[in-house]
């Protein structure tokens, strides 16, 4: 297991007992020294990763990034037990998980034995380098089932496209062997315009409302509902449509000529069984049919015949597909699940195997109720968090472009800290709490102090509903909070929503929040109004608020020192 090592991550490591493995400086001492002095930089081209074996911390590395290349600068040994191919595995995962070409260990000559050593896990000596690794890559992309959620897949795509990042198999289960039939063609612009446009009449036949969207709660219930009774009455609803639209997507003169393996699953009925079908299994006028059969969520919709046998939907047994592309000889896994209904198997990737998950925390809609406008909001979302996951851009639940990131990000960190030491009663409460230095107390919650005000940036977006669909720089979405925030008069914070079709579990979380007595929008309203007009007089309960909720307060008082920090 890898993680990423921030300064303070740093200096809460213990080096009494490690160790160098190779010679990059004098000394172990001069090593620690070096390393403390690099991180300290926050340089966006520099990274350092601790490597574990379950819990137990392996070894730490120091390396710079650039053109496709990982140059490794310093490593030591932090455990007694690591071992030779616990280094090629760890350098090797930090290198494929940016799909990166080549690592380089920046070092001169090394003396026999040592030299024997890097020549064990495929290192060899080049005279303007040092020593040097090619990274050799077959990776697959596994597409998870999930309806219309699907449309994630196509922006992941985007920027899989975008980064030049290959892949050599593909497997998908329903939306996903659709989605892996479009990338077989290879025309994402053919694919996103589909997406962008489509309608749940476009895939399913039932009967089409002629009024406006209004994207309500009790427009939603009514599609549901009208889709429930065709269901019944019909048996399944007809994918008649979902089949005429597959036949006029899917060019078998593209597909065929494809180099990429793929695989789709579906599930054989009455038995039940996990069925995969290569594409090598196939024919032109098979494969729009085999898409239909992996795709047929029975008893919604249809089951699909084929040569007199029955298929329904492969998310009844495999819904994410990973174990399908590692028996076909994958090394590397990208899998994009969108979190739809079925059963995920229970399995295990190898341990040698880089496994790369790229998924959303953030809602994705209906499964079966199709809709343009969240079609391009799904595609959007999946680049950014692809672009993301790669190293390409920053943050948790927003996506953020600032060259600089990790310096921004510390140093608005730094000047809100700065900010609490003149709050003298938020300093009293917090050393009557505990005897930790603050940096220490956000390591205690798993909050990185670098970043804490990234994360409270983040969670204020998120109440006001600032879109994730955007790259943003850290001083613009500060300025976007005080902007939609519109506190004055308000209980609660505000904010637009984008204008498109939502799931009922978004529908179910948005309508409890507002049954509750108190949301927790209004609390952050709540503590902030109270904490700006905070009288001496009151210390008692402004500690018993800070009891009750501090994160809550601390939102709070990052809204108070963005309004100040921004006039």
């Amino acid at each position: 297991m890898l993680k990423e090592l921030y300064p303070s991550n740093f200096k809460s490591l213990n080096f009494d007992n490690s160790a160098e493995w190779l010679p990059f400086f004098d000394s172990k001492k001069k090593t620690v020294a070096e390393m403390s002095t690099r991180i300290v930089k926050l340089n966006e081209k520099d990274a350092f990763f601790a490597y574990y074996d379950k819990n137990h911390l392996l070894f730490i590395v120091g390396a710079n990034f650039s053109h496709e290349i990982m140059e490794v600068n310093s490593i030591l040994a932090m455990n007694s037990s690591v071992r030779l191919k616990d280094y090629q595995k760890g350098l090797e995962e930090i290198g494929k998980r940016r799909f990166l070409k080549k690592i380089i260990i920046k070092l001169a000559r090394q003396p026999i034995q040592i030299e024997e050593q890097l020549r064990k896990i495929k290192y060899e000596f080049n005279l303007n380098e040092g020593y040097v690794t090619e990274l050799i890559y077959h990776t697959g992309l596994v597409l998870g089932g999930g309806g219309a959620k699907g449309a994630y897949q196509i922006g992941v795509w985007r920027a899989l496209e975008e980064m030049q990042i290959p892949f050599a198999m593909i497997s998908g289960t329903s939306v996903g062997a659709l989605n892996g039939g479009l990338i077989l063609q290879g025309d994402l612009k053919s694919a996103e315009e589909m997406w962008q446009s489509i309608v749940t009449e476009k895939i399913l036949s039932i009967p089409k409302e002629t009024q406006e969207s209004t994207y309500s709660m009790n427009q939603l219930i009514n599609d549901l509902q009208k889709l429930t009774k065709v269901a019944i009455q019909e048996k399944g609803v007809s994918t008649e449509p979902l089949f005429s639209l597959i036949k006029d997507l899917m060019r078998g003169d593209k597909v065929f000529k494809s180099k990429k393996e793929f695989y789709l699953v579906t599930t054989e009925t009455p038995k039940m069984e996990e069925k995969i079908v290569s594409l090598e299994d196939m024919t032109e006028e098979t494969f729009p049919q085999w898409l239909l059969a992996s795709s047929s969520f029975f008893p919604a919709m249809q089951a699909c015949q084929i040569a007199g046998t029955y298929y329904v939907d492969g998310g009844y047994r495999n819904n994410v597909p990973k174990d399908v592309l590692v028996k076909k000889g994958a090394t590397e896994l990208i899998v994009i699940d969108v979190n739809g209904p079925g059963i995920t198997k229970p399995y295990k990737v190898p341990e040698d195997i880089v496994e790369i998950n790229i998924n959303s925390s953030w809602g994705l809609g209906n499964v079966l109720l199709f809709d343009g406008n969240r079609s391009r909001w799904n595609i959007e979302l999946g680049y950014l968090e692809t672009k993301k996951k790669l190293g390409y851009y920053h943050g948790c639940e927003y996506t953020f472009c600032d060259a600089e990131f990790k310096k921004s990000s510390l140093q608005l960190s730094r000047e809100f800290y700065s900010f609490l030491k003149k709050v003298p009663r938020f300093t009293t409460w917090f050393e009557k709490k505990t005897t930790v230095k603050p940096w220490e107390w956000l390591l205690k919650n798993d909050i990185e102090p670098e970043f804490f005000s990234i994360l409270l940036l983040e969670s204020l977006a998120k109440k006001v509903a600032i879109q994730p669909t955007t790259c943003y720089k850290i001083t613009e979405l500060c300025q976007l909070v005080i902007q939609e925030i519109k506190l004055e008069g308000k209980s609660e914070l505000l904010g637009s929503e984008e204008p498109m079709m939502r799931s009922l579990s978004e529908w179910l979380t948005k309508y409890i929040q507002k049954k509750l007595p108190i949301t927790d929008s209004q609390l952050t309203a709540s503590y902030y109004y109270y904490f700006k007009e905070f009288e001496d007089d009151k210390r008692e309960m402004y500690n018993l608020l800070m009891d009750v909720s501090w994160k809550n307060a601390l939102e709070a008082l990052f809204l108070i020192f963005l309004e100040m920090r921004n006039g």
